[in-house]
């Protein structure tokens, strides 16, 4: 069995008891959203991101079966060592992690990481994902021809724009000019991204701030060196903000098409000291590089994760449970 589907794995998942599941020799579970909110936001159609109930609901789930552990003690905790811990962490620095995230967390004493990408703190410039969101929310408001010719011209029609890559951004550009939407009067009113002094202030009560890359490109679609100047960039502007006792990092998107000479390079040039993957319930062949859990995803929540602990179990029998990079 050279690969298992995912889906195969959720479909079969309501045979198996939840404490079966969760309580067996697993990696440390890693899992991560990048929002919760009760408002609607237009510059987030990427992703299904939770409402503060649906959130706290998860994070009793979580405690139910596993105990919540900083970032430090996952240093100190050996991988697949049977130990029933999680650990948090959030992505792409949005404000929500402070007004809304943070003081669930800190009611509830749990640990997490917030990871920023350093070229939108203080909201300077905005993720492409999030103009293509805006974007769209736009055309769902009112649709407009001209703007909708220009993107079907341009290789990146309308019901597509939410695939856009960072290589596009002029496109997307141009389609917001044409749209009447801007960017700029967005990030100036709505203030989307967390600013320096709150990152400061995450920090100070005690959650762990990591870099998410500069300025959020595909890395797969980057050379080396610029996978490299992206991880720099951001640590180092990083470390000028909080100067962190842990410098961690997590791969935008996903960690598929980084070379292991790049996980290597940054390990022994100190540039790093854990990196993190999207790969879900893994283990990784180094041991300084951890693998997260999306929970964003559509379905439901519990048996979204059932499967992906299924799919562990069932790799594991394989010999398929490895990133081997």
């Amino acid at each position: 069995m050279k690969k298992l589907p995912r889906n195969f794995c959720k479909t079969i998942s309501p045979v198996f008891a939840e404490k079966w599941l969760f309580q067996r020799k697993t990696p440390c579970f890693f899992p991560f959203y990048h929002v919760v909110s009760d408002e609607k936001l237009p510059h987030i159609l990427n992703y299904p991101y939770r409402n503060v109930a649906q959130f706290e609901k998860e994070l009793d789930f979580y405690l139910r079966y596993f105990t919540p552990v900083s970032l430090e003690k996952i240093i100190t905790t050996t991988k697949g060592s049977g130990k029933k811990v999680f650990h948090l962490s959030f992505d792409d620095g949005l404000r929500e992690c402070y007004d809304v995230v943070a003081p669930v967390l800190l009611r509830k004493g749990i640990p997490a990481t917030f990871f920023v990408n350093t070229a939108f703190v203080d909201n300077k410039a905005l993720f492409h994902k999030y103009k293509a969101s805006l974007i769209l929310s736009r055309f769902k408001e009112k649709p407009d021809k001209k703007a909708a010719e220009f993107l079907d011209k341009s290789g990146l029609p309308a019901e597509k724009i939410l695939q856009a890559e960072i290589s596009q951004v002029e496109i997307l550009n141009e389609a917001a000019t044409l749209l009447g939407v801007d960017f700029a009067e967005f990030l100036s009113r709505h203030k989307p991204y967390l600013t320096s002094e709150q990152i400061k202030s995450l920090a100070d009560d005690g959650f762990t701030i990591g870099a998410h890359s500069h300025s959020h490109p595909e890395f797969w679609k980057i050379s080396e060196k610029k996978q490299i100047d992206e991880i720099e960039k951001s640590m180092n502007l990083l470390e000028q903000w909080v100067n962190p006792s842990i410098k961690v990092f997590s791969f935008p998107f996903t960690d598929d098409g980084v070379p292991a000479s790049v996980l290597k390079f940054i390990k022994n040039e100190h540039i790093c000291d854990i990196t993190f993957g999207t790969a879900g319930v893994k283990n990784d062949r180094f041991d300084f590089h951890f693998q997260r859990y999306p929970v964003e995803q559509p379905g439901d929540f519990v048996e979204n994760l059932k499967g992906e602990f299924l799919y562990f179990e069932l790799r594991k029998w394989f010999g398929k449970a490895v990133v081997k990079h």
